[in-house]
């Protein structure tokens, strides 16, 4: 889709601020003259142009000035309070029957268009993402992800990749999956719920894989959600299998969980995770430790 920026020159203060903001150098000029506008179709929309200037003087074909948010408060939030978020979020993975009110999903969901991804236009920039919820939904989740975990522990025990695993570290780490599978699948013919741990509600996440960086652009988009979930009294756990199966990850035959989420063709699931009101409190956060290395 083309992309068509302008100036107004009455409101144009030519200050150089949207010159020095763009990251794609889409505005050329210095201070103090009306900046010339180039390679608009090189724009990744981030908006920092029309959040940057002083008097609405840019127009932009994609973005509205009117939808931005204006900025009111610099700190809205302390280092300490910011801290104690991130350290007292947990995986849970033991859930309250209890359904999640649509606006709470709708207010979680919403920060996912402020979150960091690649710079790229187009649909890649935008942040697609399914919800599931509804006892039947999260079933039939359980089971398609579980049809999936059998295709891929034939395959990964297979003689063809236990062989190239001896000298090929992707397949050698696939196979370090297989206990881990095991087990799931153990527990779950067994009547126990360790693939979506009987959570109300999944959260997916899923871009083109043409992205220059789709797995990272997913993954922040997750992240974000999961801070808010919390923030709001909710649990989340990032799980690896329900993102695998829905993309069909190593089994491409597999589509039935991509069908079910009605994921585009050229698209894939990156990251998912469960969602619900926690039924255990933790009365403490674990110890963990960080290696660091100074390089002055």
């Amino acid at each position: 889709m083309s992309i068509s920026i302008s100036i107004d020159s009455g409101k144009c203060k030519k200050d150089g601020l949207c010159s020095s903001i763009c990251p794609m150098g889409i505005f050329v000029g210095v201070s103090k003259e009306l900046p010339q506008i180039m390679r608009e179709d090189m724009c990744v929309l981030c908006g920092q142009c029309l959040a940057v200037c002083p008097n609405g003087a840019i127009a932009h074909a994609r973005l509205e000035l009117g939808k931005f948010s204006k900025i009111s408060n610099r700190q809205p939030v302390t280092v300490e309070s910011l801290t104690q978020l991130l350290q007292q979020r947990r995986s849970v993975r033991n859930y309250k029957d209890q359904e999640i009110p649509r606006d709470v999903l709708e207010q979680i969901v919403q920060i996912a268009g402020h979150t960091p991804t690649g710079a790229h236009g187009g649909e890649g920039w935008v942040r697609k993402v399914v919800v599931v919820s509804g006892r039947a939904n999260m079933q039939r989740i359980q089971e398609l992800t579980f049809e999936y975990l059998k295709l891929v522990q034939k395959l990964l025990d297979s003689f063809v990749v236990r062989m190239v695993s001896r000298w090929k570290e992707a397949p050698r780490a696939g196979r370090l999956m297989l206990p881990d599978a095991a087990f799931r699948r153990e527990a779950y013919e067994n009547g126990k719920d360790v693939i979506t741990y009987n959570a109300p509600a999944a959260i997916f996440v899923h871009t083109p894989r043409v992205s220059p960086t789709p797995q990272v652009d997913c993954d922040v988009v997750l992240f974000a959600m999961m801070l808010v979930a919390h923030s709001l009294g909710l649990g989340t756990c990032w799980n690896g299998y329900l993102a695998k199966a829905a993309s069909g990850f190593k089994i491409k035959s597999f589509t039935a969980l991509r069908e079910m989420l009605q994921i585009p063709e050229d698209h894939d699931v990156y990251a998912a995770a469960t969602i619900g009101y926690p039924a255990i409190r933790l009365h403490s956060t674990p110890q963990r430790e960080v290696a660091v290395r100074w390089i002055d």
